[in-house]
């Protein structure tokens, strides 16, 4: 599997589509190679079970991962993508 690559400082969209529950929280985040909380931020309603937050990503770069996390009667459900945040143009 290839490694998403984007560059530093670009705006990022995470998104979350749900399959016809509403979570009582969601969230997305962006967190870097050892672990800090870069960006953190609760997920807008774009209508249709469809959720979404951007993140600014970091003038630095590196590996980083994107988390969404929504809770759906009291259970989580988290996705993790680890991506590379480059310097130079993206193919």
């Amino acid at each position: 599997m290839a490694l998403d690559r984007f560059l530093i400082g670009d705006t990022i969209k995470l998104s979350w589509i749900n399959s016809g529950v509403t979570p009582t929280v969601i969230s997305g985040t962006i967190i870097s190679g050892s672990e800090t909380i870069v960006s953190s931020v609760t997920m807008s309603s774009s209508g249709n079970g469809h959720y979404y937050s951007l993140h600014t990503l970091p003038d630095s770069a590196g590996y980083y991962i994107a988390q969404t996390l929504a809770t759906v009667d009291t259970y989580p459900y988290k996705r993790r993508i680890k991506f590379a945040a480059v310097l130079e143009d993206v193919d």
